[in-house]
């Protein structure tokens, strides 16, 4: 076993440093715990966060389990065709930053929404109360499971450094979570993926530099290791070459659609900020897929083919190959600092999905302040729990497929084109925004098995005649699943009839919040504004409407200024 390699001097400096990278991170929780008053201090912070976090944050929240041990097991599978999991997603993720955190920002604030089901019905205009049901139902079930699936990334890497079994990894992963997400909330989160993040950024710059010193640019050697590995389509030609780099390239469809990227949009400080935590996410994400691609590569050149059977054990085998132990245990913790920077964050949105969306919605209106943050602390263990028990049912499903097919394509397709159509659309309505998620979610799920459907049903010998239905047939899911979401929200939109007043939202969009929040005879909160889809007394909504006491002794103070 890898743990056995571990075992002595190298062992001892792991467990050593990843006992005080834990207990910061505990430090981090209860600190966090100081500066949390309300429902909206604990979801989206106050809107007190500063850019360099935010942009910190937004990448670690997306990064997880998935960038440390999914993307260089892929390359050690694939070779150098893995760089193109950043294909999708560098572009993508710059494309919302530009086009949708400014608006998402100004709007949820205007509103007063700390929650994309509550921004949906409120921009909708829709008194049914089904889109928030629905979209708040599709939050909890796909970020539930990724919250499993980080805990299993977790678990799979204590299991490899200590020894211990898978359960009693994914149990111990699972309790750090959810202990300093109950603590902290939001700041919790945020201050957390920042520190995580710089871990991130520096092991994913340390490690590929110590292994170009060892073995030199690993390109020259892949053709020895097998001849694939060196191709950028991994062997592969026509049909099954085009659709693979589709299936890579529709990764980033993902972007809009998932809430614990979307939700550092609403946290951010200040709107005239966004620039600045853009251009700290891009440079982070551009060089930690690259890093992690590398990672993947070095394996191969280092191990050979067949030299470590689990994929999910590539990042931490070449670094205990080639670090020494305590510098091992910093990498290491890197690892699963990805991992839980993302299961907080999921963790919480989910948790905002059931107190604000489910409770405060429909069963207590009225509820406290108080009461909404103890019951978001309730909820968060009674999920983290289930997150857990879902984590050891799928410990054995490869952790960048679990990732890939099971959370980020689910939330992709049900919600990302209801967002940019909210956002960008005057003629989306919500009877559209429920068959776009609904159509969305099943596509997603029924793809990921649609060999096995077509097998039963007796199509598969038929298809497997034609490359280009092969090819369509192993295509990510989520690609098919975003085409059929966004058309099913285009007919349906254009079939019923839509909201009115749109014009009055979409001025909120483009105008700055100072046209909302200052003056001396402020314009107050708009006349569509409702208070979970109840009507309130129109009043002034002012910047200490929204950040908290707290923040004015911080250095995170929102100005009138866009």
């Amino acid at each position: 076993m890898v743990s056995d390699g571990i075992a002595g001097g190298a062992g001892i400096w792991v467990l050593v440093t990843f006992g005080v990278y834990l207990l910061v991170l505990l430090g981090i929780g209860l600190y966090s715990a100081r500066l949390m008053d309300t429902l909206d201090d604990y979801v989206i912070g106050g809107r007190s966060v500063g850019p360099v976090v935010t942009g910190f944050s937004e990448r670690a929240s997306e990064m997880s389990g998935w960038l440390t041990l999914g993307v260089p097991g892929d390359a050690f599978g694939t070779g150098v065709m893995a760089f193109y999991n950043g294909l999708g997603m560098i572009p993508a993720d710059l494309l919302a930053w530009a086009g949708l955190a400014k608006r998402l920002r100004k709007y949820t604030e205007i509103v007063k929404a700390v929650t994309l089901p509550t921004f949906f019905e409120t921009r909708l205009q829709d008194d049914s109360g089904y889109v928030k049901g629905v979209s708040a139902l599709v939050l909890m079930l796909f970020e539930g499971g990724y919250v499993g699936a980080q805990i299993v990334a977790a678990g799979t890497l204590l299991e490899v450094l200590t020894g211990v079994s898978s359960l009693v990894g994914i149990i111990v992963g699972g309790i750090i979570v959810v202990g300093y997400t109950v603590l902290g909330g939001y700041f919790a989160v945020a201050w957390s993926d920042y520190f995580q993040g710089a871990i991130i950024l520096i092991a994913f710059i340390a490690l590929p530099l110590l292994a170009f010193a060892t073995y030199g640019l690993p390109f020259a050697e892949l053709e020895s290791v097998g001849s694939s590995y060196a191709s950028v389509t991994a062997g592969t030609t026509g049909w099954a070459a085009v659709f693979g780099l589709i299936s890579y390239a529709a990764i980033g469809l993902g972007i809009p659609g998932n809430p614990h990227v979307m939700v550092r949009f609403m946290g951010i400080d200040e709107v005239e900020n966004i620039r600045l935590a853009a251009l700290v996410a891009q440079l982070f994400m551009f060089v930690a897929y690259l890093g992690a691609a590398f990672v993947g590569l070095y394996a191969l050149i280092a191990f050979g083919q067949g030299g470590i059977e689990d994929p999910n054990n590539v990042m931490p085998r070449l670094t205990l190959e080639l670090f020494p132990g305590a510098i091992a245990g910093i990498v290491l913790a890197a690892a699963l600092a990805a991992m839980m920077s993302s299961a907080d964050s999921q963790l919480l949105v989910a948790t905002s999905a059931v107190v604000e969306d489910v409770y405060h919605g429909y069963v207590n209106p009225d509820a406290r302040q108080e009461t909404l943050v103890r019951y978001s602390q309730y909820v968060t263990l009674g999920l983290g729990a289930a997150s857990i028990a879902f984590a050891y049912v799928a410990q054995n499903t490869p952790i960048y497929t679990l990732v890939l097919d099971y959370a980020w394509g689910g939330l992709g397709a049900a919600i990302g084109p209801t967002l940019i159509a909210a956002l960008w659309w005057r003629r989306v309505t919500a009877t559209g925004a429920v068959a776009s998620m609904i159509v969305g979610t099943t596509t997603m799920i029924l793809w990921t098995q649609l060999s096995t459907i077509l097998e039963w049903v007796g199509l598969m010998g038929a298809i497997e005649g034609s490359p280009f239905l092969v090819g369509l047939v192993d295509v990510y899911g989520l690609f098919p699943a975003f085409v059929l979401s966004t058309a099913t929200l285009v007919v349906v939109s254009l079939l019923t009839k839509p909201p009115e007043g749109v014009g009055d939202h979409f001025e909120s969009f483009d105008k700055p919040l100072s046209a909302f929040t200052t003056g001396e005879e402020p314009t107050g909160t708009p006349d569509y504004v409702t208070d979970g889809g109840r009507d309130v007394e129109p009043k002034a909504v002012t910047e200490i409407d929204t950040v908290r006491a707290h923040v004015t002794a911080s250095d995170y103070w929102v100005s009138d200024e866009e």
